[in-house]
């Protein structure tokens, strides 16, 4: 809140500085989130009996806990810390060495630092309240966060986990083979985003360690000074995980790369970048841990709901309605993770198709760079927390719940879904797309990677292709290609279907961002047809050749007879562009009258490794002259020096002089239309095995798939169903609450019984009833009572002496509440004060108590 200098601060102004001030000072320097159910409360007992009391960090513990139920949980954790334990409050902002515990019945989230609850959903859909608050505190406190999980039964905790680690923070499971149910442990580990597997007394240190690094001491991004100041030894780091695993990372923001290298630094103690450069060449392992760090995808099923229902409403339901059966409709997800995206598009479309009574062919290509992630959503299988995710009645038509509890897609769905490895800087795009999706990917490319993606994006894209981007994420400098169907949610339309040229991005080194344009702009073309990696040799040794033997016009094709580059002015021997995707195919680039003699002599050519001559292949009348020229076309193949790629020459002659080695054919008018009918043909059986290909290729990705679906299934047939599991995890907190409560009590009896035995104070307990409940072994020295007396009648007992008004007192004790108290002298002079007051529970009267001490022995 802005103070307005022209006026005097009041006293209430200084008062909210003041508390603010001291909210900000009291306030953690890193969140703690703990995840526990079943078997989880000796191990928190364990963790905050090793975990010391001044690490200035603030503890949110949530369990599993029923509805209806108190929990005794703050009472418990008390004798194991020294810390203030609190039971969440709505709006409480947290505070340093402090644990909060969540109340039953509630879900709790983190924002801006402070406690925010909300009721359970009133459905009887699984509740995940750890995965809740991990989200939350994921969002809040990004990297200054940990992430703990320990006993538990199901899956809670590891969809949220992953979104922790997404944004730098540590995650700790307890060791599986100590947790008295390893299901919750398991889970997690199960993600791959799990630092440290580890017995819970040694967790402390870990965490201690890990928030006493020095470039986490400050809340600053000191740690992007420090990469800044070794921006050689960064690059180090990103060339070492490339030569291991073939990933480049260079493209990516530099603020992105640092944060998850500091991360690894902090996890393995290495307190500047060049420790951290020694400790991967010492432990090459290292490199595969960061570079999963470097891949982290956060995705669920139905991200965002607004946005899913505007794409259903805006997009999917107008292209099924203008599509034909006969048309596959095509949509591309990009950085698509595990597949949770690529399934929500695919169920979505299935329903719309449903509900407008229509059968569409719909294929969905999901790809990404994380080769692992691709293979798990090739599976279909997820967690049972996805039941959260996915409403009700899609949860029953689309997915089949597994013995073990997992979801796996069906087999419909499935099918509409290709999964791929991708990498949408350096590999062709796909093509001719009905939708592309790319959410949350580009953020974290720079710049210049980003609009070479949206090249491709929009190329991939057919004109009034649909294109959705994640919620920080826009078409940057392509904006005029493209309009806007809902601004808020990133939903694009493609409006100009035009050739973008792209250049590839330079990735020599950080911080070298401008792009680095070759001798002639490269096109985007067809993707599943072309090696994006071709290119003419960069030296000048391919030119020399062809301006040593000719100064004609000439074009150069690659040895899928495609064009690389011309020279000279061939435009008299190509063809006019026509509508629809365009391609560099020799057989499209030249005029039908001399294509299938260029194809037959550059086939030869490369067959042959020689020159052919074609004499007298075309005659044209050029402009300016009155008389027609003849034209001979000569192939010849280009070797450069030290490489393996060979490449074609195809150069157009004026009917002059020609070497005497060159091999001549004279083509007469039938046999250029048999070679050209031929040509045709040739053309048409290789389109068709092209074609014959892609389907075998994606029916074998299919059959993998299912064998490895097939495969999974037999693996993990156990253990019941998560609602189960649920109820179990309550019932088994609230046991182990009640047992130790239990514990304490028979302790407390046993201590109780034990002074009623030797107390020398005769004391008597009567019920509401003045029926007998308990008494010390001195009362019988004034009254007749035995151990059988138990619940018998005070009245029926006698008196050893005479006590006057002893049962008009305890009567009205019992009655009115009231307190009484007299001293009597019996026959042997021996003077016994005698006391009866109220037994009392809270603020209700339960009987009444009798005490009679003998003062002569106080004496």
């Amino acid at each position: 809140m802005n103070q307005n200098p022209s006026q005097p601060l009041t006293n209430s102004s200084l008062g909210k500085q003041s508390e603010t001030k001291r909210q900000k000072d009291n306030s953690p320097s890193h969140i703690v989130a703990i995840g526990a159910s079943a078997g989880g409360l000796e191990a928190l007992q364990a963790l905050f009996d090793s975990m010391p009391f001044d690490l200035g960090l603030a503890y949110i513990v949530v369990q599993h806990l029923s509805p209806d139920y108190i929990s005794l949980m703050d009472e418990l954790l008390t004798k194991h810390t020294r810390m203030a334990i609190h039971l969440a409050e709505e709006g409480v902002a947290l505070e340093r060495d402090t644990i909060y515990l969540i109340p039953a019945g509630k879900l709790m989230r983190i924002a801006e630092g402070q406690i925010y609850l909300s009721d359970l959903p009133p459905d009887n859909r699984i509740n995940m309240p750890i995965n809740e608050l991990f989200r939350s505190v994921a969002e809040d406190a990004q990297n200054r966060s940990i992430g703990i999980i320990l006993s538990g039964t199901g899956s809670d905790g590891s969809r949220g986990l992953v979104q922790m680690k997404e944004m730098g923070a540590m995650i700790i499971t307890q060791s599986p083979e100590e947790a008295q149910f390893d299901g919750m442990p398991l889970s997690a580990i199960d993600t791959g985003c799990v630092d440290f597997v580890l017995p819970v007394n040694q967790i402390p240190t870990h965490v201690q360690k890990y928030i006493s690094h020095p470039l986490r001491r400050h809340r600053s991004n000191q740690f992007l000074h420090h990469f800044s100041e070794n921006l050689e030894l960064l690059e180090s780091v990103l060339n070492l995980i490339r030569e291991k695993t073939e990933l480049d990372f260079k493209a990516y923001k530099e603020s992105t790369v640092s944060r998850r290298i500091v991360h690894r630094m902090s996890i393995n103690g290495k307190p500047s970048l060049k420790d951290y450069h020694q400790f991967l060449l010492d432990n090459p392992e290292e490199i595969e841990q960061v570079k999963r760090d470097l891949l982290i995808g956060v995705t669920q099923f139905f991200r965002d709901h607004e946005v899913w229902d505007v794409l259903r409403a805006d997009v999917i339901i107008p292209l099924v309605k203008s599509s034909t059966p006969g048309d596959p409709i095509r949509i591309w997800c990009v950085g698509c993770s595990t597949g949770e995206e690529a399934y929500t598009m695919a169920l979505l479309f299935a329903e719309c198709c449903e509900s407008l009574g229509v059968t569409r062919h719909i294929k969905i290509f999901a790809s990404d760079i994380d080769q692992a992630a691709v293979a798990f959503g090739a599976t279909g299988i997820y967690p049972t927390t996805i039941a959260t995710e996915v409403p009700v009645n899609l949860l029953s038509k689309y997915f089949i719940q597994q013995p073990d509890g997992h979801y796996q897609v069906t087999k419909e769905l499935r099918s509409m879904v290709v999964f791929a490895t991708h990498n949408i800087i350096q590999d062709p795009p796909f093509s001719n797309m009905h939708l592309v999706s790319c959410r949350n990917t580009l953020i974290y490319l720079q710049a210049q990677a980003q609009q070479k993606a949206l090249a491709f994006f929009h190329f991939s894209l057919r004109l009034d292709g649909a294109l959705l981007l994640g919620s920080a994420e826009s078409p940057g400098n392509f904006n005029n290609y493209f309009d806007i169907i809902d601004s808020k949610l990133r939903i694009y339309r493609k409006t100009k279907d035009l050739r973008i040229p792209v250049t590839s991005i330079h990735t020599g080194g950080v911080r070298q961002h401008r792009y680095q344009p070759r001798a002639i702009p490269r096109y985007i073309e067809e993707s599943a047809k072309i090696d994006a990696r071709r290119r003419m040799p960069n030296t000048p040794i391919g030119q020399k050749v062809i301006f040593d033997h000719f100064v004609p016009p000439t074009m150069v094709v690659n040895h899928k007879l495609q064009l690389i580059y011309s020279y000279g002015d061939c435009s008299i021997f190509t063809a006019k562009l026509k509508p629809g995707l365009v391609t560099n195919d020799v057989a499209d680039v030249l005029i039908p009258d001399i294509a299938s003699q260029a194809l037959s002599a550059a086939h030869q050519v490369i067959l042959e490794k020689r020159s052919i001559l074609l004499k007298n292949v075309y005659r044209c009348q050029l402009e300016g002259e009155n008389t027609a020229t003849l034209w001979s076309l000569k192939c010849f193949p280009i070797q450069e020096k030290d490489s393996v790629q060979t490449y074609t020459a195809i150069s157009f002659l004026q009917e002059s002089k020609t070497n005497t080695a060159d091999i001549e054919y004279d083509i007469d008018q039938q046999a250029q239309q048999r070679i050209s009918e031929l040509d045709k043909a040739l053309v048409e059986c290789q389109r068709m095995y092209r074609e014959v290909m892609e389907e075998l290729d994606s029916t074998s990705e299919e059959l993998q798939s299912s064998n490895e679906e097939l495969m999974a299934a037999n693996e993990e047939l156990q253990s019941t169903n998560e609602e189960l599991q649920s109820v179990n995890e309550e019932l088994y907190t609230v046991n182990s609450e009640h047992q130790q409560k239990i514990a304490e009590l028979t302790e407390a009896n046993n201590d109780f019984e034990n002074l009623l035995k030797t107390t020398r104070i005769a004391v008597l307990f009567l019920d509401s009833n003045l029926n007998i409940r308990r008494y010390t072994h001195a009362l019988r020295q004034y009254v007749n009572i035995m151990d059988f007396d138990i619940n018998r009648s005070f009245k029926d007992l006698s008196l050893k002496y005479d006590f006057d008004g002893l049962h008009e007192k305890i009567e009205k004790a019992n009655t009115e509440a009231g307190s009484y108290s007299q001293l009597y002298v019996l026959n042997d002079n021996t003077e016994v004060e005698v006391s009866v007051t109220p037994y009392t529970i809270g603020q209700k009267h339960r009987g009444v108590v009798v005490s009679m001490r003998d003062l002569s022995q106080d004496e």
